[in-house]
């Protein structure tokens, strides 16, 4: 297969937040996609993520795999990527991500910050499905809408005391739909050190609870910046592990950053 690299990096940590554990690879060649999936069933992450440069551009190609299989789409998957490829230079030039579907994403380094930008995404309300509010006990809800792009489903709720309630029945969450690929709960937060709270449930690829996520603030920074009048929104994701997230609606992007920690480096790897 040739030599790698890997990093196993803590992204979006805060505080007593621990963030979300995530394997980067570094290619030297491209490897089989079976190869990336068998050692994505080893490392046993949420996701883990391969990276291969691109010969004449400062752009990797990028791809992030499950427990299950791929997915086009991991934001902090490509958090994690950026901290590592930030640090191996030793400097702050943007880096360039090309993902499976071909949609560039750019990687900054801002007074010691990492951030990926994503383009926005559009919402559309739906139909509560009492099925998925069964398996989630929900009862209420203030807002309810998906995004096709990211087959997710996100329900506000009336009070932030609400998200540490839900239970999610996994097995009936599965059976409830097999449009969306995840569901998220928010709240706007109580504790003035955010702004808002969420989990994710993702029990269709392989993870039932995502310790934090970050792709779907594509959506949500422009929904919570209209709701709040913000420009600068910080996140709290309350999952067991828990993480915190700087979130920047820009115009027809946005910014989602964090900190992030190295906890063990090989290199290399056979």
């Amino acid at each position: 297969m040739g030599s790698l690299r890997f990093f196993l990096i803590d992204t979006f940590i805060g505080n007593e937040l621990k963030g979300n554990p995530t394997p980067v690879c570094l290619l030297e060649r491209q490897i089989e996609t079976r190869k990336m999936e068998s050692m994505a069933k080893e490392f046993n992450c949420p996701v883990s993520v391969f990276l291969n440069k691109e010969e004449t551009t400062n752009t990797y190609q990028i791809r992030y795999f499950t427990i299950t299989g791929e997915i086009p789409a991991c934001g902090h998957g490509t958090l994690a990527a950026a901290y590592v490829l930030f640090r191996e230079s030793h400097n702050s030039e943007p880096i360039s991500f090309r993902t499976l579907e071909n949609t560039i994403l750019i990687a900054s380094h801002e007074n010691g910050t990492d951030f990926i930008q994503y383009p926005k995404l559009e919402k559309s309300e739906v139909k509560s499905n009492p099925k998925i509010n069964g398996a989630l006990g929900i009862k209420t809800f203030k807002s309810y809408f998906i995004c096709s792009e990211l087959e997710s489903l996100f329900i506000e709720l009336e009070k932030e005391e609400e998200i540490s309630e839900v239970n999610p029945n996994y097995e009936r969450l599965l059976q409830s739909t097999d449009i969306i690929k995840e569901i998220v709960v928010m709240s706007e937060s109580e504790d003035k050190e955010y702004d808002f709270t969420l989990r994710s449930f993702c029990p269709w690829i392989g993870v039932n609870e995502d310790p934090v996520t970050g792709s779907i603030h594509a959506v949500l920074g422009h929904f919570w910046k209209n709701k709040l009048g913000k420009e600068v929104l910080i996140v709290k994701q309350a999952s067991e592990r828990g993480g915190r997230l700087i979130v920047k609606p820009l115009d027809s992007h946005v910014k989602i950053g964090g900190s992030c920690k190295i906890i063990e480096e090989r290199i290399p790897v056979n």
